[in-house]
């Protein structure tokens, strides 16, 4: 089988750093590239890191020549500060980032969006996910698959009280998950990673949109 090419944008991030041990540990990829603010302390003979500046992204085209683009990217409203801020990473980087590996003919392009996304939400996150998710489905790329995680629980670089204290509770109330609440139970950070690993690697054409609840089958 012939070795695959891969870009991550967002590997500092929970999921991304997840998902980039997997592709390094991985003999089915020869080479990694990540898109980073300032480097991370990693190293490894397949890895690439790329200092990029994301308002630019047009500028790093040359680097989305690869199989598979995965893309972790993702903010908060309170890391944001402002609702444009939230929009300009969560829908146009990802949106941006998706049009190049459409223009540079990407085999796959995976990325993480959100339970509940829908473009007609009330809720200013799911409607901002699900409006994304609308425009991925408008491009022409031949593998398209849409993650649509709950809670994300595992170790951040940064401190988030709130969540984490969610999730302590959450993983503590099972009973609270079943039926059509299933796809809303907290999601480990490395069952997403390994979900969207394994779904690059079956080459599965069309789009493909998973619950949450549907990760563990897949990871």
């Amino acid at each position: 089988m012939e070795r695959r090419t891969a870009l991550l944008l967002g590997a500092s991030g929970l999921v991304g750093g997840e998902l980039l041990k997997l592709l390094l540990q991985s003999d089915l990829y020869r080479c990694v590239t990540i898109f980073v603010r300032t480097p991370l302390p990693i190293k490894h003979e397949k890895l690439q890191q790329v200092v990029a500046d994301f308002a630019r992204l047009e500028s790093y085209e040359r680097y989305f020549y690869v199989d598979d683009v995965f893309c972790c990217l993702g903010t908060t409203r309170k890391k944001a500060k402002t609702k444009q801020q939230f929009i300009q990473v969560d829908y146009e980087y990802t949106l941006r980032a998706a049009a190049l590996a459409e223009k540079c003919r990407a085999k796959s392009f995976l990325t993480v969006s959100s339970v509940g996304a829908n473009p007609c939400s009330p809720f200013f996150y799911q409607r901002v996910k699900g409006e994304v998710e609308e425009a991925l489905q408008r491009l022409s790329i031949p593998s398209l698959h849409i993650f649509r995680p709950s809670l994300l629980v595992g170790k951040r670089r940064e401190f988030r009280l709130g969540e984490m204290l969610a999730g302590w509770l959450l993983c503590r109330l099972p009973f609270l998950f079943v039926g059509k609440w299933k796809k809303y139970k907290p999601v480990d950070a490395h069952q997403l990673a390994l979900a969207m690993f394994y779904r690059a690697a079956s080459a599965a054409n069309g789009v493909h949109i998973y619950e949450c609840d549907e990760l563990a089958r897949i990871s």
